[in-house]
């Protein structure tokens, strides 16, 4: 029954996102990054989307330039927050979980094609302009971690990156036990 109603929500939801929703993700984003890199919190869940996702890419980039980042760490936060959000929505099927994840890019002005488990393509992505290649390295982990979490297992693995100069990012997500 929770799984029936958290398609119900989510077909609203890509059809509408309320503002708040979207800021309300950025700071859900930031407190992991926060708790990751051993930071302070900073407060911007009341910004409109686009202002709490330059401030979420500004706190990030800081973040990195001001510690030294631990991307297992990043991964294990990442990966419990993914797995919170599998028990929550109550999804378990690979295509319901599969427009969460795109459902919740698309809100951080990522454009994610392809399948999950399976290969990706990311045309456009907000952060590409803001991180630097080895950033974006180390924040993939975050990626990696959330839709590992929410599958219950897997890697993602990068083949290109936009911030490499790459026309597209792309990428491939394995469950384990899958085979290459």
């Amino acid at each position: 029954m929770r799984a029936f109603l958290s398609r119900r929500v989510l077909s609203c939801l890509e059809r509408r996102t309320p503002q708040w929703v979207r800021s309300l993700e950025l700071q859900i984003l930031l407190n992991l990054a926060a708790e990751s890199f051993g930071q302070e919190k900073k407060y911007i869940w009341r910004l409109p989307p686009e202002e709490a996702l330059s401030a979420y890419a500004a706190y990030t980039v800081a973040c990195m330039e001001s510690t030294k980042a631990d991307p297992g760490r990043l991964y294990q936060s990442a990966f419990r927050l993914g797995r919170r959000l599998r028990f929550v929505c109550g999804l378990r099927e690979e295509k319901d979980l599969q427009r969460l994840v795109f459902y919740l890019y698309r809100n951080i002005r990522i454009d994610m094609r392809g399948s999950l488990p399976g290969e990706l393509l990311i045309p456009c992505c907000f952060f590409s302009r803001r991180y630097t290649p080895a950033q974006c390295a180390v924040m993939s982990n975050a990626d990696a971690g959330v839709i590992a979490g929410l599958y219950g297992s897997g890697s993602l693995r990068f083949t290109a990156r936009l911030t490499e100069g790459c026309s597209h990012c792309r990428a491939c997500f394995k469950k384990e036990g899958d085979r290459p």
